[in-house]
């Protein structure tokens, strides 16, 4: 009984040796590690994948595009590194956050032959519902927008599934004409 209760022992340590020896390879820095010129390059592609747009307005339906930059997020919902700048962890914003934003999109059907292009700055508050955010969170902002046809002020509303990578906004800019009510389908990796 005691040799058997030995051997236990002694197997125990050893996995626990041998699995303290693989963490301790792992930890020496050259495996799994990014280099900051990859990531920058790894966002630059993200930042240039559009969200695609459903444009409605006064009798007309379209499509556009948008894109945005976020140079500013507070997120009230993390620990560590609450300010965050231009690259954004999806968890900063689900589990809670205040966001900045610039946003150029392409929105069709400007009245008068005008540019389709639409500058917006904003901002935007995150809370998560469900699971902490990761299941389910929403947003709620205000943008000034310049368009061709005059500027304005906009509200959003949005829904965020899988960790805040995917959502539904709704954006409504009643004073700019052909083009009130903007949805799009928000992808954010960063």
């Amino acid at each position: 009984m005691h040799g058997a209760r030995w051997s236990r022992i002694l197997v125990a340590s050893a996995l626990l040796g041998a699995a303290n020896d693989a963490r301790a390879d792992q930890d020496d820095g050259s495996a799994g590690r990014v280099t900051p010129a990859i990531a920058a390059g790894v966002w630059t592609l993200a930042q240039l994948l559009p969200s695609p747009l459903l444009v409605t307005g006064s009798h007309h339906v379209g499509g556009g595009v948008r894109w945005q930059i976020t140079p500013f997020v507070y997120s009230f919902g993390v620990a560590a590194r609450p300010v965050r700048m231009f690259i954004v962890d999806p968890i900063a914003r689900h589990s809670g956050a205040l966001e900045l934003y610039g946003s150029p999109e392409w929105a069709c059907c400007a009245p008068d032959g005008g540019t389709g292009w639409i500058a917006r700055a904003g901002g935007r508050l995150y809370v998560p519902l469900a699971g902490h955010g990761e299941s389910l969170a929403a947003s709620l902002g205000g943008s000034y927008y310049r368009a061709s046809g005059g500027d304005g002020a906009a509200l959003e509303v949005g829904a965020y599934l899988f960790f805040s990578i995917v959502g539904i906004t709704v954006t409504v800019s009643p004073k700019l004409e052909r083009r009130e009510v903007i949805s799009a389908l928000t992808l954010r990796y960063f």
